[in-house]
């Protein structure tokens, strides 16, 4: 691994978040590696029917990835460990903003796998410290 390879899969995860955010899901697509995997359990995806990379597009096309992307992530920080990219962002739902992390594995230049961990941001955090 070398910091060039960590610098582009940062900048990739970066673009990619950055494409969400502008509703740019096309743009956002070709980031994706042809053999994209989500391992989000909300994503429908029949492999005997559809691509991972499919079953991706069409979550975002339904309502519930419409609103995800017309709330947008703020990302805050970025941390890249060749080929994986955490993404720790804030999401503001119409039903609560939710800290989320997204990992993603990186393989030939593109997002080939996603994970994601998703928790509601309390409206009063039983400590200081906050989660951002």
């Amino acid at each position: 691994m070398t910091s060039s390879t960590v610098d582009a899969n940062r900048n990739l995860a970066s673009e990619l978040f950055g494409r969400l955010d502008a509703g740019d899901l096309d743009g956002a697509l070709a980031l994706l590696h042809p053999d994209f995997v989500s391992h989000n359990p909300r994503v429908a995806h029949d492999p005997a029917t559809a691509t991972g990379l499919q079953a991706f597009a069409d979550f975002f096309r339904a309502p519930a990835g419409k609103a995800l992307l017309a709330a947008g992530a703020d990302v805050r920080r970025i941390v890249a460990d060749d080929p994986l990219v955490a993404v720790h962002n804030r999401i503001a739902l119409p039903t609560g903003d939710v800290a989320a992390v997204d990992i993603l594995r990186i393989q030939d230049g593109l997002v080939a796998e996603h994970w994601d961990v998703v928790q509601p941001v309390p409206d009063e955090p039983a400590n200081p410290h906050g989660m951002f």
